[in-house]
């Protein structure tokens, strides 16, 4: 989660970096990945001086097996999103 600053989210096509986004105070990144293990379907890098907050994978699979059915809706969006991700790459 970024606590301060600015992320950059984008891509690198070739010598070319395509932005998609700008993350800002309060925002999550890498969200789906640190739920799913799966790659991450961009990269981040600070826009500007940044301060971010991590959550390993691991406290945050402890806390879902604490709550199953938020674990399981949590589950469920990511995966709809990856789907849509490679449908939209398409």
């Amino acid at each position: 989660m970024v606590k301060s600053g600015k992320i950059e989210i984008f891509i690198n096509e070739g010598d070319d970096k395509k932005r998609f986004a700008i993350v800002t105070e309060g925002e999550f990144i890498g969200e789906m990945s640190i739920i799913d293990g799966r790659p991450r379907s961009a990269s981040a890098g600070a826009f500007e001086d940044a301060t971010v907050i991590i959550l390993d994978r691991k406290s945050l699979l402890r806390q879902i097996e604490e709550d199953p059915m938020l674990g399981a809706l949590i589950t469920t969006l990511v995966r709809r999103l990856r789907d849509m991700d490679r449908k939209i790459a398409r």
